[in-house]
């Protein structure tokens, strides 16, 4: 008997994608290698890159840990799992950090912050997969439709009182990916473009006073000649880097600190800027691979619970990789969404390396499923 389970475990793990993996490991090793670049010479932030790599380590064994666990363990677990991230959501009400002018990071004994909104991103996309998989007829009714709404929305309301507007968009978008994969009617997404018109209006006066100037800056930036100036700079950034790019650690925009916040939010500018336009669609392109492969494993499983999850985590690369590049490039308005795996950040990888973990897991055992 022993021996037959180590043989399944073998035969299991010949499903593991390897080019999954080693694309996503790619992306983070480059991505600290920009860390660096972007905080060379500025001692306040000469730590980062070292502080990212350990985060890449531990990225890499949550990934293999997740891998390892039948993704379906997560299923049962999903529903206690939603009241557990709803207490830690609020409970950042309580306990939680003020920074950068927002309550959304906790303190994890003195040692680091954490924040519990990282965490909502993966629940939203195990919770409302295992909603989905368990009520796909329902779907067709409206009534369901509103149920699951409501159901994801209560902890993306938690996530925007932080104020964290751009996380909870994440959840949201999260909700729609998974209802559309799992046969949401024309008829009903028609009905939520026109509801989401009309309450456009409506949702300017739940925004904070910063949302707001960052929306009238993206629409009219003259309003606002202080606040534009990162922008300005990312944009000089990008078209200082040409075809090529001015060389790592040669990027006069990036070296002379003319970039802000160059190693978070605007790391795609200082990666243009070094690299120019060909480096820059190398990463595009590794990213858009990365969400290929994710969705070849959606499409090999049966398994309606494990292609939701792959279909959510697509979803989720996807907006923010396309969010994060569109803001870089003033096309969107700014917000605070890091560029996955290459952003400085240990939540954020550590949430993204979880959900390939989750893919890995569903890629593992589609072959079992099929028998």
């Amino acid at each position: 008997m022993t021996a037959i389970l180590q043989t399944q475990r073998r035969q299991i793990w010949k499903h593991f994608d390897i080019w999954l993996l080693a694309l996503v490991t790619l992306l983070t090793i480059f991505g600290i290698a920009m860390i660096r670049s972007a905080t060379f010479e500025s001692p306040e932030l000469a730590d980062l890159p070292f502080v990212q790599i350990r985060w890449g380590l531990i990225g890499l064994v949550v990934a293999f840990v997740a891998a390892a666990i039948d993704y379906r363990y997560w299923q049962p677990l999903s529903r206690p799992l939603y009241f557990f991230i709803l207490a830690a959501l609020a409970w950042v009400f309580i306990v939680g950090e003020v920074l950068h002018g927002a309550q959304r990071w906790v303190s994890f004994f003195g040692l680091f912050f954490i924040q519990p909104s990282e965490l909502a991103k993966i629940g939203t996309i195990l919770w409302t997969a295992d909603y989905f998989s368990r009520n796909r007829e329902r779907i067709k009714e409206f009534k369901w439709v509103i149920y699951s709404a409501v159901y994801s929305g209560i902890p993306a309301v938690l996530v925007i009182l932080q104020p964290d507007l751009s996380t909870a968009i994440i959840a949201g978008v999260i909700w729609f990916a998974l209802i559309f994969a799992a046969g949401l009617q024309w008829h009903h997404i028609i009905a939520f473009v026109g509801a989401g018109v009309l309450a456009a209006p409506l949702a300017w006066f739940a925004l904070a006073d910063y949302q707001k100037l960052r929306l009238i800056q993206f629409i009219y930036p003259a309003v606002d000649d202080a606040a534009y100036y990162n922008i300005r700079q990312a944009l000089i950034s990008i078209g200082s880097g040409g075809w090529f790019g001015e060389g790592y650690n040669y990027a006069s925009q990036v070296n002379l600190r003319f970039l802000k916040v160059r190693h978070t939010d605007f790391i795609f500018s200082a990666l243009s800027a070094e690299f120019g336009f060909v480096g820059s669609m190398l990463v595009i392109l590794v990213m858009f691979l990365i969400i290929v492969r994710i969705l070849r494993v959606a499409r090999l499983t049966p398994d309606p619970f494990g292609g939701l999850i792959c279909y959510g985590v697509a979803a989720m690369l996807f907006y923010q990789s396309v969010f994060n590049i569109g803001m870089n490039m003033s096309l969107l308005p700014v917000t605070g969404l890091p560029l996955p795996f290459l952003s400085y950040g240990g939540s954020s990888l550590l949430t993204f390396m979880f959900a390939i973990g989750l893919v890995e897991s569903v890629a593992l055992r589609h072959k079992l499923i099929e028998y």
